[in-house]
């Protein structure tokens, strides 16, 4: 009888032995992919290697899987083919003692990968980036420059210090690939504007200079050439959304979800396309915004035909108090010119009752023509009177008018703010569902980037449970098979449908979980069959 835990034992030993240089070959093969890339695109080979720690760690959840696939399908493949099986299974051991042991592997190897994409990768990736963002302040603070405004242009950053006459002065550029500095660009002065298509931007540089990134934190940053002046064309690419996310623990994006959740549970019914209704409802707040803009012009419009009435009511009260004068000067005239009419008939009525001695016709005719005289200013006054009270009645009909202009300007001017009231309200509504909406599509991502940490944490014990019966039924120990195997189940079933389900996810038009875990769950179904034909065998 064969000792259980010898045979459990032997079975973990024969799987590390063949998982540790596949996991090794797979990392180097890995690294070796993404150090070629960074090297493309313009990473020294001194920074690499201070990156290629955090590279290979980056690494391990995808190497992970694909080892373990094949260390198992080659070391169950040499134990049929050398009918250890059929010997163990002769020595009265039933199958599952057989692969037990490898299962219970594949956990704490599950267990792993979820604790490195949980915790230690985000953790890693905000120590490159600030790793970075030292680097950046490192070749500012050495060539003087104090950067006072920063443009991100993926995958550049622009650093200016001063604007003059549309001109940046002490400029820095620095490129990007994934997370890692590439390429540093010094200028004195630059320009920078947006091609005619608006897919791009051209970035002009005068009196400049090359330099080689230094992550290490060199004293000396060695230069690779100078320019008296150069242009370059960056594509204005689309932004990633969230890319902070990849910073976050998993702990970290549940609480977020979380708070959100929280603050969306008094909320109506989830919009269907968060995105779209996004962009609808900023669409109907631009136009909004128009009309309301169009109505503050009317009431910038009424404010000054209000002022402009109310300016003219004084002038025209004042012709008034002035013409109202004129009339009591003018009456005043009349009174005195009839007090002198008056006086001419009594002193007239005095000498012919005194029979004045030379009384005669040339004394009436000079009476009589002093009369005329004095009736004609009479009658010129009350031209002027008339004239005078119909300068009083224009102007009271004018203020009048202008009373009656300013009330009804008051009164559009009222209907014109309840209709900005109205609207004021409306936009309101409409950014609280931008709100709402924004807050769904953030709840939607960070349920995806979850789901994404959590769902390679079973892609290792899917591969064991899938590469155990393979081995058996293979029945060969060639690493050559085994490798074909598990490269033809990742690169042709299992990362394809990872990377379908991860757009399906992300377009919000399919549920999270089947399209996340949809990969795990193939795995899962075909073990299961490959488990229940060699039962039956």
């Amino acid at each position: 009888m064969i000792n259980i835990n010898i045979l459990h034992r032997y079975l973990v030993k024969e799987l590390l032995r063949t998982f540790i240089p596949a996991i090794f070959c797979l990392e180097f093969l890995l690294v070796l992919g993404f150090s070629v890339q960074l090297l493309h695109k313009g990473l020294d080979v001194p920074s690499l290697f201070s990156v290629l720690p955090y590279m290979a760690l980056y690494t391990i959840p995808h190497a992970l899987p694909a080892s373990l696939l094949t260390a198992t399908v080659m070391t169950y493949g040499r134990l049929s083919a050398d009918n250890e099986i059929t010997a163990i299974k002769a020595a009265g051991m039933h199958l599952h003692n057989i692969v037990t042991p490898v299962i219970v592997t594949g956990v704490i190897f599950s267990i792993l990968t979820l604790y490195l994409n949980a915790e230690v990768l985000p953790r890693s990736y905000f120590k490159v980036r600030q790793l970075q963002e030292k680097a950046v302040k490192r070749v500012l603070a050495t060539h003087f420059i104090t950067a006072k405004k920063k443009i991100d242009f993926h995958p550049y950053q622009i650093y200016i210090t001063s604007i003059e006459d549309g001109i940046y002065r002490d400029i820095a550029v620095f490129e990007y690939a994934d997370d890692y500095i590439v390429n540093i660009l010094l200028a004195e002065e630059g320009e920078i504007e947006i091609d005619e298509s608006g897919s791009g931007i051209m970035l002009t540089l005068r009196r400049g200079e090359f330099i080689r990134p230094d992550i290490k934190g060199g004293i000396d940053t060695p230069k690779m050439g100078n320019f008296e002046e150069a242009v370059f064309e960056i594509p204005l690419r689309k932004r990633l959304r969230h890319k902070a996310l990849k910073y976050a623990t998993l702990t970290s994006l549940i609480a977020q979800r979380g708070e959100i959740d929280d603050k969306l549970s008094g909320s109506e019914e989830p919009f269907k396309d968060p995105e779209k209704t996004i962009k609808d409802t900023w669409k109907e707040v631009s136009a909004m915004d128009e009309e309301i803009n169009g109505i503050q012009s009317k009431l910038r419009k009424a404010e000054t035909e209000i002022k402009k009435s109310k300016a003219k009511i004084p002038k025209q009260e004042g012709a008034i108090k002035r013409a109202k004068f004129d009339i009591s000067v003018f009456e005043n005239y009349i009174n005195v010119a009839r007090s002198n009419i008056s006086k001419l008939k009594l002193e007239r009525e005095i000498e012919e009752d005194t029979k004045i001695l030379g009384f005669d016709l040339r004394r009436e005719e000079e009476f009589e023509k002093n009369v005329a005289l004095i009736e004609k200013i009479i009658e010129k006054e009350k031209r002027r009177i008339k004239k005078a009270k119909r300068k009083v009645s224009i102007a009271e009909r004018a203020i009048e008018n202008e009373n009656k202009k300013i009330e009804d300007t008051r009164l559009e001017r009222e209907e014109v703010l309840r209709s900005q009231e109205a609207l004021a309200k409306e936009r309101q509504v409409l950014i609280e569902r931008v709100g709402v909406a924004e807050k769904q599509k953030m709840s939607h991502e960070l349920s995806v980037n979850i789901h994404k940490r959590l769902s390679p944490s079973l892609a290792s014990l899917t591969f064991i449970l899938i590469g155990i019966p393979l081995g058996i039924m293979t029945r060969s120990n060639n690493m050559l098979i085994s490798l074909g195997i598990s490269f033809i189940l990742i690169l042709f079933i299992y990362y394809p449908l990872v990377a379908t389900g991860l757009i399906l996810a992300e377009s919000m038009n399919f549920p999270i979980i089947p399209s996340v875990w949809a990969a795990n769950a193939v795995n899962l179904i075909l073990g299961i069959y490959l488990f229940s034909k060699i039962l039956d065998e």
